[in-house]
């Protein structure tokens, strides 16, 4: 029996080299399955030295170039490790020189993207760009910023101290009103100005359009033909308009101007006229308005229609004499073939009594006085 340890009560002694390790085999420790537990511990124990003492199996301190490193070199594996935390946290210096300080230019020289949404704004950046490049232009923009609200502020508060003033300054009627006698006739009641004068405006415009202006009816007043002008031709083709007539007037003082220049034409036309037939041209009723006559192919068919308030008519010549031989008659107010009475035509006055006569004139009668043939009544004929 193995000698034991006997203060290790209550539990039953057993020794430790009777107790067998059945794990696999750890080479890395010179262990291998069946070697006691006291040969286990024995090892595990050499290798716990081996570590302490940085010997052996452990980290070789020596070997280890710590030039790199600032505040070295390290002696042992504990110094080693917190020296490498120490330049870490410094951003890994260089212990002799070898190694790049990272330094402020080199941070700021570092390029990052641009956003889309300020490229497309300005010239000053492109994508990517440096660090330095992004905020020398986000610190001028804010400068600039700054700048603008101050001069805006400025604005503004010149702004609220004029308002004060004109606040302070005293104050009329804040909205007048005035009574409207042409632009809303029929409304009697006072009106703010400023309604009344919108109703004046709108008046004006649409008596504007209607009209025209002052100066075209000043000029369409003073409008004359250029010359005499035929009235046989087309208001297009005459030739005097200078300018030619407006066929579709706009408004009054186009229509005005029409209308000017066709009077003149007109009446220059009847005046050339009454020169070269020697007549006046200007025809009358017969006797007077209140007169009337009915025809027929006999004496007695035009004295029976004269009966008839429907059947009787106007008459019409140059001397207004009932039956005027020395003038022709007409159906019209119009002095031409046209409307003259027809030859051999019988008249009678209305209702029948009195006069009746035969005209002798006519498209196929005589063109030389006496142009009527003059009865009493149809017995005398």
């Amino acid at each position: 029996m193995l000698p034991i340890n006997k203060k290790n009560g209550p539990c039953d002694p057993i020794s430790s080299n009777c107790v067998i390790w059945q794990g696999p085999d750890l080479p890395c420790v010179d262990i291998c399955n069946g070697d006691s537990i006291s040969a286990v511990v024995a090892g595990l124990c050499d290798q716990l030295v081996i570590l302490q003492n940085g010997s052996g199996g452990g980290i070789h301190i020596d070997q280890i170039n710590q030039t790199t490193l600032n505040g070295g070199p390290a002696t042992t594996e504990t110094e080693l490790i917190q020296l490498i935390i120490n330049n870490i946290n410094n951003s890994g210096g260089g212990g002799s020189g070898q190694g790049a300080v990272w330094d402020c230019d080199k941070t700021i020289s570092c390029a990052i993207g641009v956003p889309e949404c300020l490229t497309s704004i300005t010239n000053d950046l492109s994508n990517p760009d440096t660090i330095s490049n992004i905020l020398n232009y986000l610190m001028d923009q804010q400068c600039g910023n700054a700048q603008q609200s101050i001069a805006l502020t400025n604005s503004i508060q010149k702004a609220v101290s004029d308002v004060a003033a004109v606040k302070a300054q005293p104050k009329g009627d804040p909205n007048p009103t005035v009574q409207s006698v042409y632009v809303d006739k029929g409304n009697t009641a006072q009106q703010p100005v400023a309604v009344v004068l919108n109703k004046v405006e709108v008046a004006y415009g649409k008596t504007a359009d209607a009209v025209g202006h002052e100066e075209d009816v000043a000029r369409a007043l003073a409008v004359t033909p250029t010359q005499d002008l035929p009235l046989d031709q087309p208001l297009t083709q005459r030739q005097g308009f200078v300018p030619v007539l407006d066929q579709n007037p706009q408004n009054l003082a186009q229509a005005v101007t029409t209308a000017m220049r066709l009077i003149k034409d007109l009446r220059d036309a009847v005046e050339k006229l009454q020169k070269d037939s020697g007549t006046s041209g200007v025809l009358s009723r017969m006797v007077d308005i209140n007169t009337f006559y009915a025809y027929g192919a006999s004496c007695a068919t035009a004295v029976t229609n004269a009966g008839t308030a429907s059947n009787c008519i106007d008459l019409w010549n140059s001397s207004g004499v009932q039956f005027d031989t020395s003038v022709k008659a007409y159906s019209a107010p119009v002095e031409d073939s046209a409307y003259e009475l027809g030859t051999n035509t019988w008249y009678a006055l209305c209702p029948g009594t009195g006069q009746v006569a035969k005209y002798l004139g006519g498209p196929t009668g005589t063109s030389v006085a006496p142009f009527w043939q003059v009865l009493n009544s149809c017995a005398g004929g």
